[in-house]
């Protein structure tokens, strides 16, 4: 029995990502096929593409070829097209066409996108269900990406990076995590000790290279520079939140 990696990463919170497990599993009953499902999270921030975006593209890297994954944040939800299939690097990406699936599907190799055209009877507001999820359990028997529709240009995201300015560096906060550290749009930490708020950041390897609250930026196991604050909150300390831009005055 040939087995098929499906992971789910959506902003639905505990059940919704259920039904469409259970779509998944109907469809493919009574067919050769062993499903593995892998929940990254559905704890994203509702509606925030960017943060989801952030959480897919670090996380595929560390799942075998031929593995599907289903991410949907979607603010646009039933106003446009139904969505995309993306090939790259052995990989599939299913989701909408809002750039949420474009880091991830970048990062592992060329993306080819299709735009799913198939006649599906999709409520308004649940595309996770009605058409992501009989898309992937199409995946998982073998048909291909390009079966699904046309090929297209899909909306990228970029997450940017910092701009130097006169007193420093210009950053945005990409994501926040469960301890409050502030993953910058910077893939490497600055060149000189730097504050922000008027706070000094400690340049450090580990967080407990840090005194017990003291503020820290380091280079998270992501590959992004963040901003944390060593046994403590630093969205909590510095009053700030995902998307926020924010300088990083040179001291």
């Amino acid at each position: 029995m040939k087995m098929t990696i499906i992971t789910l990463l959506s902003d639905f919170g505990s059940f919704y990502p259920a039904q469409m497990k259970g779509v998944i599993l109907s469809r493919l009953q009574g067919k050769a096929r062993d499903i593995t499902f892998v929940d990254i999270a559905h704890d994203i921030p509702p509606q925030d593409v960017l943060a989801g975006a952030f959480a897919l593209l670090s996380t595929v890297p560390y799942f075998p070829k031929g593995t599907i994954h289903i991410a949907v944040v979607d603010p646009g939800v039933g106003t446009e097209g139904l969505g995309l299939v993306v090939e790259s690097g052995g990989h599939i990406f299913i989701g909408p066409d809002n750039g949420l699936l474009l880091p991830a599907a970048r990062s592992l190799g060329t993306p080819t996108a299709y735009k799913i055209r198939a006649p599906f009877a999709a409520s308004n507001t649940f595309h996770g269900r009605d058409v992501f999820a009989p898309v992937a359990a199409q995946m998982a028997t073998g048909q291909s990406p390009g079966s699904i529709g046309p090929r297209v240009r899909p909306r990228d995201l970029n997450f940017g990076d910092g701009k130097k300015t006169d007193g420093g560096i210009e950053t945005t906060i990409i994501y926040v995590d469960r301890f409050g550290n502030l993953i910058l749009n910077m893939q490497k930490l600055p060149g000189v000790d730097v504050c922000l708020k008027g706070v000094k950041l400690k340049r450090v390897r580990t967080y407990a290279e840090g005194r017990r609250i003291e503020p820290l930026i380091t280079m998270g196991s992501h590959g992004f520079a963040e901003i944390a604050v060593n046994q403590g909150n630093a969205a909590e300390a510095f009053c700030l939140k995902a998307g926020d831009r924010i300088e990083l005055e040179e001291i």
